[in-house]
């Protein structure tokens, strides 16, 4: 049982360790049912020629409009339903090696599903000297970078819970 506790805690690290790229996203209500992107990326390398391609459900989105990224990406953005039924697209293709991704990599929105925008698929893509797809490197879905209320409540409940086992554990051990 002494056990339990560190076995939790290596799995936790050992699965944190698994996924090296991620995604976190802030989205910023423009009026209506416009909305802007704001991504931060973390644990990506980028070198010439691999491309972050964020895709859009063509059934949550209408238009996509203003693609920024940093110095260094070319951002190309493929409207969703064009054909349709086809995803949408938001890609940041690296120029040059080692590209800075302090962003911003941003991209406005047109939502047309029903109550906040989300998260969305992710892929980071590489492409030879002529514009090939050689592979998918790595994907995953981007996450927001602000807990919901519920997370909250809950990683607080839970951190109580614990101190109360550790407290009650230690007068039940003297």
């Amino acid at each position: 049982m002494r056990n339990v506790p560190s076995v939790i805690l290596l799995t936790v690290f050992a699965a944190v360790g698994l996924s090296a790229a991620t995604i976190d996203f802030q989205i910023t209500p423009l009026g209506g049912n416009a909305f802007q992107y704001n991504y931060n990326l973390h644990g990506i390398t980028f070198q010439a020629n691999e491309e972050l391609d964020i895709r859009f459900d063509p059934t949550l989105y209408g238009i996509l409009s203003n693609g920024v990224a940093p110095s260094g990406f070319a951002v190309n953005l493929l409207q969703p339903n064009n054909p349709p039924g086809v995803f949408g697209d938001y890609s940041a293709l690296a120029q040059v090696n080692n590209p800075s991704t302090a962003g911003p990599f941003s991209v406005q929105v047109t939502f047309i599903g029903q109550g906040q925008p989300g998260g969305q698929p992710f892929f980071l893509n590489q492409f030879n000297s002529d514009g090939v797809f050689i592979s998918s490197v790595d994907a995953g879905l981007t996450t927001n970078a602000l807990p919901e209320p519920m997370s909250l409540t809950l990683s607080a409940s839970g951190l109580l819970l614990g101190a109360l086992w550790a407290v009650r554990r230690r007068s039940v051990l003297r």
